[in-house]
């Protein structure tokens, strides 16, 4: 070995260490580097002492990984020779019991059809077939009865999670042990962020004739197994059975699709208290009303007014910094709680865990609907987009929400580059699909989500497609009866960064909770949570427009008539 630097000693060969040895060096390596890059006052010298430090952990890494790939092959190669015995050892002729001319049993040897040892020494008859033992001496020459075997077929139980008294992966060889096991793990069970996690204690290991991993079972391995499943041997069994004879497998997997996703991006701020007020921020609209005269404000001061002045009219107005109004938004609080019975949780955990995952997405669908809910209440009354005898949503939402910017960039003297917000519901982007691909000659391929952002990119807008907005009602997608048609109206909000920011305040987590009132009914919280938000509107404006939904793929030059489908 070759000292590298005065403070690791660093060997020039690692192949030669074993995974523990790496591991031990590399956390030398680490808290070496860790302390020297922690000075403040590093020279040149430290400098190029952590570089050094830096290459030696990236070689230590190679260096498991390159220890790994070569056990996993070690693994592999003794799989593949056990597999190869297998195959051969159902090749082999059987053992035949051959008696000679004294009458005495000769084991272990092998004979062909015609009564002749095949498997080394003289052959055993010269003339006939050899002579079939009696039970009297197969009985004695019998090998004894085997106990339970200990092999292949064997069913064990190994601790899943250290515990106390008992180590990762040990075997539990009777029930104390293994309730000494769970007892451990109740006592020390944690309070979790609402989402409490399956805790395994032990594990049951059943061993099988094969196990396929479809990661790790290699193509050779595979071939070998199904011609051995296809062998008439296993066919005979099979047929001979009569059927399979036990009952169907249960399986206690529920199907769970349920995604959270589609929240409406907004800017954060902390509240410590019951919620929170600010200033009313005036806007230019404001300030500039648009007339400009020499009694407005900005005013407009000519040669004609400075003669009209000396009279005393007119003069110049001047205005005061009005007194601020303020507003106030306050917390609103939204939770869960699920009660689970302590035999059922116990016998069918899989029912608690898929409820409870259930009820966490219900729980962030419905916050992100209140949110949106609010910020609809805030924003202006609907602006409807006049209808007329041409629509095609992937032409016309995407040029009204370019309208709506720049009447609203105008209106606040923004620059004409400023991004502007627009929220739309996330069924809007497959309906603008949709109108595109009913376009002659285009192909319905082509548009990613990418595709149909850029139509409003270019507008300067950046689009939020939200869930739980115009949805889960009568004529809208998600409710109660499915839908044969697009909506008929979809509806969007505009309004600058920053208008609206989301207030995270109180936040209660419990985890689970057991108590003496449920443990007299043998139950137990399962999940309890509480957290808190508001949505304030300290921006000027956000409005709110809603335009008619056409899906027909229709042109400027061809649409008659709206089809909505």
């Amino acid at each position: 070995m070759d000292e590298k630097n005065e403070a690791v000693v660093f060997p020039e060969d690692l192949s030669s260490l074993s995974a523990d040895e790496l591991t031990a060096l590399q956390a030398t390596v680490l808290a070496e580097f860790d302390t020297l890059s922690a000075n403040d006052e590093i020279d040149d010298a430290g400098v190029q002492q952590l570089e050094v430090l830096a290459g030696q952990l990236e070689s230590l890494t190679e260096a498991h990984a390159a220890l790994e790939a070569s056990r996993v092959a070690a693994q592999s190669r003794t799989e593949t020779v056990t597999a190869a015995r297998k195959r051969v050892g159902k090749l082999r002729p059987p053992a035949t019991t051959v008696v000679n001319d004294k009458g005495d049993v000769v084991e272990g040897e092998i004979v062909d059809k015609n009564g002749d040892k095949v498997d080394g020494g003289d052959a055993v008859t010269a003339g006939g077939p050899a002579k079939v033992p009696s039970l009297a001496q197969v009985r004695d020459r019998a090998p004894a009865v085997p106990g339970r075997s200990t092999g292949d077929s064997e069913l064990t139980i190994v601790a899943a999670a250290p515990a106390s008294g008992i180590v990762m992966g040990q075997r539990i060889d009777n029930v104390d042990t293994l309730v000494s096991a769970v007892q451990s793990h109740a006592r020390s069970l944690v309070t979790t962020n609402g989402r409490p996690g399956f805790q395994a204690v032990a594990t049951i290991q059943n061993r099988f004739d094969h196990v396929v991993d479809g990661t790790g079972t290699k193509p050779g391995e595979l071939e070998a197994i199904i011609r051995e499943l296809r062998s008439p041997e296993r066919i005979d069994s099979l047929v001979a059975a009569g059927g399979w004879c036990a009952p169907s497998e249960t399986r206690y997997d529920f199907f769970n699709i349920a995604c959270q996703d589609g929240m409406v991006d907004l800017p954060t701020i902390g509240i410590t208290r019951g919620g929170i007020t600010w200033p009313v921020s005036p806007s230019l609209a404001d300030v500039y009303t648009g007339t400009f005269t020499s009694s407005t404000n900005p005013w407009l001061w000519t040669e004609a007014s400075d003669i009209l002045a000396a009279t005393g009219s007119p003069t110049k107005p001047c205005v005061r910094v009005p007194c601020a109004d303020f507003d106030e938004a306050r917390l609103e609080c939204y939770g869960i709680c699920l009660t689970a019975g302590n035999l059922t949780d116990s016998a069918f955990p899989e029912a608690t865990r898929n409820y409870l995952s259930l009820l966490l997405s219900a729980h962030f669908h419905a916050m992100n609907a209140r949110y949106l809910t609010q910020m609809v209440a805030l924003s202006t009354s609907a602006i409807a987009i006049p209808t007329g005898s041409c629509r095609a949503i992937s032409s016309d939402l995407p040029d009204y929400v370019g309208l709506a910017a720049q009447d609203y960039r105008i209106r606040y003297g923004m620059c004409d580059d400023d991004v502007l917000e627009v929220l739309l519901p996330v069924w809007g982007r497959d309906a603008i699909r949709s109108d595109l691909g009913r376009r002659t000659g285009i192909d319905p391929t082509n548009f990613s989500n990418a595709d149909i952002d850029n139509l409003f990119s270019t507008r300067r807008v950046r689009i939020q497609w939200v869930s739980d907005w115009q949805v889960r009602t009568a004529g809208q997608p998600g409710g109660s009866t499915a839908l044969t048609a697009w909506p008929d109206t979809i509806d969007f909000l505009i309004y600058a960064a920053g208008t609206f920011v989301r207030g995270n305040g109180l936040t209660l987590d419990l985890g689970v909770v057991r108590d003496s009132v449920l443990n007299e009914t043998n139950d137990h919280t399962a999940a309890w949570t509480e957290e808190c938000h508001l949505i304030a509107k300290m921006g000027h404006e956000s409005r709110r427009y809603t335009m008619p939904v056409c899906v027909g793929g229709l042109t400027g030059g061809t649409c008659t008539e709206c089809h909505v489908a």
